[in-house]
């Protein structure tokens, strides 16, 4: 079976995208030695990919219209996997995947990370971070760029992770090139990364063998 990706952020993010770092972020759980009981999802929902990996665990969200949308149905179809629940306590471990660079104010989000998390449990997180589209601006008009709302480096997030009461945070940095050989499809993983303000921007003149693409600044995150 296909895994699935369902957005609980305002933004729809190219699902190829959501996934390929959402595997990227699983390898990294291959070092922790926990087993989690309750797993909360927010940002990018990687259904099977940790309902895999836990197969005993209950299954979270801080998003009561995840069930509406289809989230208990999609477990259930799962063999031996739990069902998808609104969240009333806190919980082992917190999977944000494609969160942060959404909220214009990351150390309220962060803090609401904290307060979900039991003692001794753990936040997995990845985002865009500042340098994400940045050649963008050699493709369209200026009037129809647009920026992800959070600046915030790595090193900043590290910080604000220590202020609210998290411990050894740990964060590092990948870049991921996407390549185009029609400017249609930049446009349109442009557009879904929020990165234009328009699906039908003005195009500057390029030469014919102009290369495209568009650069992710991939931050991931432990704490």
């Amino acid at each position: 079976m296909a895994m699935s990706t369902i957005s609980t952020v305002s933004h729809s993010l190219p699902k190829f995208l959501s996934l390929e770092i959402a595997k990227r972020m699983e390898d990294k759980l291959s070092i922790v030695r926990m087993e989690p009981q309750t797993i909360c999802h927010v940002g990018q929902v990687d259904i099977e990919l940790l309902g895999r990996r836990y197969p005993k665990a209950r299954h979270f969200s801080t998003n009561p219209d995840l069930i509406a949308k289809g989230l208990k149905k999609a477990f259930l179809n799962l063999i031996n996997r739990p069902c998808f629940e609104d969240v009333t306590s806190k919980v082992d471990l917190i999977w944000s995947n494609l969160e942060l660079q959404h909220d214009e104010a990351p150390t309220l989000l962060i803090k609401k990370w904290r307060e979900l998390l039991k003692t001794e449990a753990l936040l997995m997180f990845s985002y865009l971070g500042p340098d994400t589209g940045k050649e963008i601006a050699k493709y369209f008009s200026g009037e129809d760029l647009k920026s992800v709302p959070s600046a915030w480096d790595m090193h900043d997030v590290g910080d604000a992770l220590l202020k609210a009461g998290f411990s050894e945070p740990v964060m590092d940095m990948e870049y991921i090139t996407l390549d185009y050989e029609a400017i249609d499809l930049l446009i349109a993983d442009a557009f879904d990364l929020g990165l234009l303000k328009t699906s039908q921007p003005k195009c500057l003149d390029l030469p014919k063998d102009f290369p495209l693409k568009i650069t992710l600044e991939v931050v991931h995150g432990h704490a």
